[in-house]
Order: structure tokens, then sequence, then C-alpha cells
């Protein structure tokens, strides 16, 4: 890693993302309106040579790159594991050794840290981030000199990432920008894993006083007054959070029963934003009398998403917004009179079907991986990279070694312990230990296989019926794809949004709590349009037309 100018680290540092931090392309790179061409076949490596990619087989001549993903804790494995540690294998199969840097970027990314480390002019070989949300957008990080663009990459080092995006129109579509510049190796996520958040119930309850699952705003409500009625400490628990976060609409479940979402969404091509929307004042009301009736979980505003998950599990709350299917199909262990159930997102009226619900694009931007105009070896890196899109190596990086973390029985996978071999060791009998040795995770740079993104291995049946109940709306509909804004909106955006945000935070929690009377809220509505919102919509459509015009 080399280090930057003192103008970017000045620019970086104050966030500013105008031309005066702009820098030259790399020479590997291409003008940003070419396209990628596709290679045929899979990739087959020579060495770390400059060969084609017809040329090349794996691994390579032994090489180390950088990358900011967390460091590992090797004295944490245990003996037993370590034949079947998966970054070893991957080191073994690719001859890429990772030197793993701070600034993580696998998380939701434009983290301090990593402000900082671009600040600092130290940059990762390869560098994970949501390049999406950095300011400016990536054709901004391409032009502060910080990563390469893609598009002669691609057809010379990533053969399995070209015919992955060659296969799929969208994820080409989306990949790029709307200059037609690819500056990523994206983690592309199957349909079956973008919907992970719903409501969970206590069905053995619900049986008990002669209930059903709740499907609309009024059915919720009778049923956690009868909750109430029978002795729970609270009905309903969930992070406050979770009705703000973002395109993925956590809390989407409950506004869907007034034909919204908070934030951004679509509506027939048409961009909105649910708490600007006047039927959100509905919402509010119904929300506010919930929580004065003491339906709702008192703790809600202050609780983090763990608390209430366990006030969920403890019996303290009858339903929950939950995380994860593994939430609600565990409860029978807590205790065998216990019995989870997932919910459906609330329609408007009986018997329809919810419009809206928890749901990630497949390319969101998150823990995605760029090459950094630090790295010295853009070949060995797009090599690296390309690597986890050949479906040979998901099988295994993403299940887990066979034998050691799954089975295959009748061609299908398992989990079951007793098909894995034999291992001795303290926790050596648990699926879920062993795989955190035995496969990647979600979060890295690949095309998932369907159906990876959770922990599905333990209570498949419950776990896959609970899913399939929360995906049963039409979010796809109405969610934004991840569109580009220019250096110009992305500025504007980011510091109308920062004020419109922090306001909507501090006055929806008023509203519901009751400190601020609901009569108020076209006062709030105004407040809104003074902060931008509307010029902040009109920002987010000028881009979705663009998108949509690829």
């Amino acid at each position: 890693m080399k280090n930057r100018s003192k103008l970017l680290a000045i620019c970086m540092a104050m966030s500013i993302v105008a031309s005066g931090c702009s820098g030259s392309a790399s020479t590997s790179s291409s003008s940003p309106s070419a396209s990628p061409s596709v290679s045929s076949g899979s990739v087959a490596s020579s060495d770390a040579g400059s060969g084609p990619a017809e040329d090349f087989s794996y691994p390579m001549e032994p090489i180390t790159l950088s990358v900011n993903v967390d460091e590992v804790d090797r004295e944490s494995i245990p003996d037993w594991a370590l034949d079947y540690y998966v970054w070893d294998i991957i080191e073994e199969k690719t001859g890429v050794t990772l030197e793993r840097v701070g600034a993580s970027g696998q998380g939701s990314g434009n983290t301090e840290d990593i402000s900082l480390m671009i600040a600092s002019g130290n940059l990762p070989d390869i560098f994970l981030n949501n390049w999406l949300a950095y300011p400016g957008g990536p054709e901004a990080a391409i032009k502060q000199n910080l990563i390469i663009p893609l598009n002669d990459v691609y057809p010379k080092y990533a053969p399995n990432l070209s015919q992955v995006l060659a296969d799929n129109a969208k994820w080409a579509k989306d990949t790029s920008t709307d200059a037609g510049t690819y500056y990523v190796f994206p983690l592309l996520r199957a349909d079956r894993d973008l919907n992970f958040y719903g409501i969970g119930y206590r069905k053995d309850k619900l049986d008990e006083f002669g209930l059903t699952v709740p499907t609309t705003p009024d059915e919720l409500e009778k049923v956690l007054r009868t909750f109430q009625q029978n002795g729970v400490e609270c009905g309903l628990t969930f992070e406050y959070r979770f009705l703000f976060t973002g395109e993925q609409g956590y809390g989407t479940a409950l506004q869907s029963g007034f034909n919204l979402k908070s934030g951004l969404y679509l509506d027939n091509g048409v961009v909105k934003f649910g708490e600007y929307e006047p039927a959100y004042e509905d919402f509010l009301n119904w929300l506010h009398q919930m929580y004065a009736d003491g339906l709702i979980d008192p703790d809600m505003p202050s609780i983090d998403k763990a608390t209430s998950v366990a006030k969920f599990s403890n019996g303290t709350a009858w339903a929950c917004i939950c995380m994860s299917s593994l939430s609600v199909a565990e409860l029978f262990e807590t205790n065998p009179g216990w019995e989870g159930v997932g919910g459906p997102s609330l329609a408007v009226e009986a018997g329809a079907k919810p419009q809206f619900g928890q749901l990630q694009n497949s390319y969101s931007g998150l823990a995605s991986a760029a090459i950094s105009t630090d790295c010295t070896n853009v070949e060995a890196a797009a090599r690296f990279l390309d690597w986890f899109y050949a479906e040979e190596n998901l099988e295994t990086y993403q299940h887990g070694v066979e034998g050691f973390a799954y089975a295959v029985k009748d061609g299908e996978y398992t989990r079951d312990i007793n098909a894995p071999i034999p291992i001795e060791g303290e926790n050596a009998d648990n699926v879920s230990t062993r795989m955190s040795y035995a496969q990647i995770g979600t979060n890295w740079p690949m095309k998932m296989l369907d159906g990876m993104s959770h922990d599905y291995h333990k209570y498949p049946d419950r776990q896959g019926e609970i899913l399939s109940t929360w995906r049963n709306n039409n979010m796809a509909e109405h969610i934004m794809p991840p569109v580009t804004l220019t250096p110009e909106e992305s500025g504007e955006y980011s510091m109308l949004f920062t004020d419109i945000d922090t306001y909507m935070r501090e006055q929806v929690a008023m509203f519901i709590i009751g400190t601020r009377p609901m009569s108020e809220f076209a006062d709030f509505r105004a407040t809104l349009e003074k902060l931008g919102i509307q010029r902040l919509i009109e920002i987010q459509q000028t881009a979705y037309d663009r998108y949509m015009s690829r």
C-alpha cells in the first residue's frame, strides 16, 4: 500500500466529493462507457502471469494481497477444526494469502474507520465497502483515484463473474453506473435470501385463546388486546429503529397495513417517501393508540434488537419483529409447550395481499470489493476475487466442507450431525460451530447459492415455512433499485437526508409516546417540506429514471 497525496486526505476527511479531489485512473482501466466482454466458460488459471483467461489455472504463484476485513484469531481455532478452516483451504486453492487490515468493509460500509483509512492514503489492494453509499457514488471514488474501473479487467481476468453478469441482465445493470462503468466484484444474493425479517407470534398462545395469525392492523390489535387481557407483560416488542431502516424496511410489516413503508419506495414508477405520505398519519395514530393502551412494549423506544428478541424468547412478549426465522422456530426449545409461527406483513384489508415487507436488493452494495489504485497486481486481485463466482467453488465455500459441516443425502444437503464425519473435541458435534470454521459466511463478494444466508440447518421445515410467510407480499414491485447519484446529487442528497432523518426519528418517537399530539402531524409534514423532502424525492426520481434508461 502506498501513500496518496495530502490533498486527497484532506478532501476525504472533509467529506468533499467535488472534482477537486479527482485523480487519474489506473492504467488497467477502460473508458467508462465500455461494457465488459464475456468469456463463455469458467476460469481455468495458469500461473499468476499475465496470460489470457483461457491459459490460466489455479492456484496462482503465491502472492499476498491486502484486504480490509477483520483479523482472524487463529489461536481460537481448535485443533479438530484446523484441517477444515475455510481460509486456509482458499489460500491453498488460489495461491493467495490475505493480509487483513482494519476498517472492515464487510458491514454497512463507509464507516468512520473507512473514512480515516482513506484520509490516511493507505489503501488495501482489495477494498471492501458499500460503494453505492460512498459520497458521490462509485464514479466519485474512481475520479478521486481510490478505486479503478473494471471494464477491461473483467474480460481479461474475471471470466466467472463475466459469465454471471452475461446470464443475468439485471445484475449487470445493477452493478454498473449510469455511465456504464463496472467498478466492483459484488455480493449477489439469491432470491430466497433477500428476506429475513418479519413478525413472529406465540402460536401456542394464539391457539389457547382461539385466535388466528393476524393479517390486518385491526386483527393485530385484537390479538394484542387478547394477549393483554390474559396476563402478558407486553404484547408486541421491537426495536424502534426498525421503523426507519432504509430501503430494506425491517419494520415494514406493520406499515404495510397502511399501504406504505418508511423512507423511499416506488409506486408504479413514482418515487415516494413514507413519512411524507398522508397515510403515515393513520399509521402513527394507530401505533400511538396501541402504545398508550400498553399493547406495545413500553421500552420499545429505547431497547435494542437483542433485548426485544430476548423478551420474545423468555415469554415477556408474545409477538416480536424478529431478525431471523431461527428466533421464532426455536421457541419450543425454551419451553416444550411453546411454539412460534411467522406472521405476514399486514394488509389494508382482510384477504388482500400485503404490498410491503422487508426485502433487500440482490445487489445492495454491501460487502462488495473494488480494486484500489494502490494495488500493484490487478490481475492477481481480480483472479482471486473471480474464484468466488465459479459454481464448483461456491458449493464448498457457502455450505462448508463436505463431510465436516454438511453431507449430501439423496441429492439434498443435510446438516444432520450424524451425517458429517465424527470428530472429537469440545463442540465438535455442534453443526453451527463446525460451520463457523468451514464456510465464509455471507459478507463477502460472491454469487450466493440459494438459501445459504440463514441458519436453515437447525430447523429447515419450520424456518422455511416462516420465511415463506414473510416473503408473501409485493415488496419486489416497490423496492428502490440500486441507483447511483452524481457527485453533485450525492452531496446535496446527503445534506438533505441528514437533517430530515434526524428530525423524523425525534418527532415520530414523540408522536408514538404522546409527547407530541397527533393534531400536529400537518406541521410535521410542513417541516419536512422546509427541510427539503420534495427535493430529496426529486433527486431519487431523477436517479431512478436514469437507472431505468441504462
